[in-house]
């Protein structure tokens, strides 16, 4: 499957490289999926990445199981485009010839633990001295100057350190995210600050040092939880503000066959609306204060009558309807409703890796 129509890919919104970007050229020291996944994106804009690896220290994502197409699922999805360089720069011959390829770099991205680049004679200060131009991005999990900096973590880690764990789900139970939220987080932040850094050099002529932390970038996800906090001094609590599911109607129902419906009719249109398709008509007079009581009213009341019908039936009676409702699908639904999978082709087929002892 080319590149650009495997599912995920190109990032959203990105339909084709951009004219101009091929002249920008890129070294990818990072591993696993934060940094790959930023220069994923510099290269789907059409830039010159090229993957920088030891050859006693590869990607682990490269045989990370389950595989596809010989190379590991991540690395599938977030390897294409890109070229691939094994060399051991930690001797002479190999270091001379990285220093010529940073001289002409414009951007160098590394996502080791703060002060490892500089410990192999690749920190920021030696390289700008060979190339001032040169746009730096590390990306780490804590932020370098806290207590933290120095210390070891993955995504969970970081997701655990700025409170998206603890904010819990509308029940108030701890979660674990689907997908890996703060590495693509942080990946999403480092890939805009080495843009906004190459946009700047237009300017200055000098390229700068950009560090993102995995841990801190979440917190600019964080937008309502924290404005609430910053409004109330209140950490909010479950299921208590309009978008943590304390709304009526904006929540989850269950359904018949234990499926569920996703509901978001916040304005009163659509509220009123779905009342009617619900054969609820009678509770319209609770839309303009859906809170306290009326709340609780609502809430039941909907919930009960989302249990009369499956999932795809709900679907079905209101596929026409102006609701703001839609069902929960499951991955492979998703892709075969948003075609993200190009038609009369399926997803590649997992292949068993060996097993490695």
């Amino acid at each position: 499957m080319s590149d650009s129509n495997r599912p995920g890919r190109p990032l959203a919104g990105v339909a084709r490289p951009h004219k101009g970007f091929r002249r920008f050229r890129v070294l990818d020291f990072s591993k696993l999926l934060p940094g790959p996944y930023a220069t994923k994106i510099l290269a789907d804009l059409g830039m010159d990445v090229t993957k920088v690896e030891l050859p006693h220290f590869q990607d682990p994502a490269l045989t990370l199981p389950p595989m596809i197409d010989g190379v590991g699922f991540v690395h599938w999805m977030v390897g294409g485009g890109k070229k691939r360089l094994v060399l051991d720069f930690r001797k002479p011959p190999g270091m001379k010839r990285l220093r010529g390829l940073v001289k002409r770099a414009d951007v160098l991205l590394e996502g080791f633990r703060p002060g490892l680049m500089a410990r192999l004679g690749l920190g920021y200060e030696e390289l700008a001295r060979i190339n001032p131009r040169l746009v730096y991005c590390s990306l780490v999990g804590y932020p370098p100057d806290g207590p933290d900096g120095a210390k070891a973590g993955h995504d969970i880690n970081f997701m655990a350190a700025s409170g998206l764990l603890g904010l819990g789900t509308s029940e108030g139970r701890t979660a674990f995210p689907g997908t890996p939220v703060a590495d693509l987080c942080g990946s999403v932040g480092a890939a805009i600050g080495v843009l906004a850094a190459l946009l700047e050099r237009e300017t200055t002529g000098k390229g700068r040092r950009v560090t993102v932390s995995m841990a801190q970038a979440l917190h600019s996800w964080l937008t309502m939880p924290l404005g609430h906090f910053a409004a109330t001094g209140q950490a909010p609590a479950p299921a208590g503000e309009w978008w943590n599911g304390g709304h009526p109607f904006y929540r989850l129902y269950a359904t018949k066959d234990g499926g569920f419906m996703a509901v978001g009719g916040l304005e009163k249109n659509f509220s009123l609306a779905l009342l009617d398709c619900l054969g609820l008509g009678r509770l319209k007079s609770l839309v303009p204060d859906p809170t306290g009581e009326n709340g609780r009213i609502l809430s039941e009341e909907l919930a009960r009558a989302f249990l009369d019908a499956t999932r795809d039936e709900w679907t079905a009676r209101l596929r026409d309807k102006d609701v703001c409702v839609n069902a929960v699908l499951s991955l492979p639904e998703s892709l075969e409703s948003s075609r993200a999978v190009a038609p009369g082709s399926a997803p590649p087929r997992r292949r068993r890796a060996a097993s490695r002892g």
